[in-house]
């Protein structure tokens, strides 16, 4: 899946960020960018040393909460939430 770069001076970077004084500069963005600034907002975190099982079950419960409309937000780091389609 292709993502988007946006930065802090476009209207599409989410509203809770925009005025913090140590918010990113730029963010990447998969999927629907309308669900950005939306109030139905989680993150997954967990452990850089994860399982295969770990990450699947990351993987399947992002996908479901994706389809209910629910932002998923990502660090990007190596680990848990590292799986992508």
């Amino acid at each position: 899946m292709e993502y988007k770069i946006i930065n802090k001076k476009q209207k599409e970077y989410p509203n809770r960020l925009r005025y913090l004084k140590d918010a990113p500069e730029q963010l990447y963005v998969q999927g629907n960018l309308q669900l950005i600034n939306k109030n139905n907002i989680i993150a997954i975190v967990g452990s850089r040393n994860c399982t295969e099982y770990g990450k699947n079950q990351a993987f399947e419960f992002a996908r479901y909460l994706s389809a209910q409309d629910v932002c998923v937000v990502s660090g990007l780091a190596l680990g848990i939430d590292s799986r992508s389609s």
